[in-house]
């Protein structure tokens, strides 16, 4: 699938030690799903891509334009910190997804 990354804004936030980007998507065919656009923001950020987190993916019916906000951090621990889990978790690889996932769940039962 093909699209390109136009950045609408970029700022940065020296209190978290992150930098906030907001980006507008043109795609063809159908939304790109969160990793694409991750590896795609990383390398036009030069960041490392374990440290770029998609935070939200706004899609309009019958537009080729998606608008995304994405956190850009400096430190792994300082993204643990401050991003949620469902967001953490969002941003995770499929597979990995569900293995975190189910680690949730079963520290959930033992709880109870």
């Amino acid at each position: 699938m093909s699209f390109k990354i136009n950045i609408i804004e970029s700022k940065h936030n020296p209190l978290i030690n992150r930098r906030e980007v907001n980006f507008k998507v043109d795609h063809s065919g159908g939304t790109p799903n969160r990793l694409e656009l991750k590896k795609k923001i990383a390398a036009l950020e030069t960041a490392d891509e374990n440290l770029v987190f998609i935070k939200n993916i706004h899609t309009s019916y019958g537009n080729r334009y998606v608008e995304c906000q994405a956190n850009i951090y400096e430190e792994y621990e300082t993204a643990i910190k401050f991003e949620p889990k469902y967001i953490i978790i969002r941003n995770m690889p499929k597979d990995q997804r569900e293995d975190e996932r189910k680690k949730i769940r079963d520290a959930k039962r033992k709880k109870q």
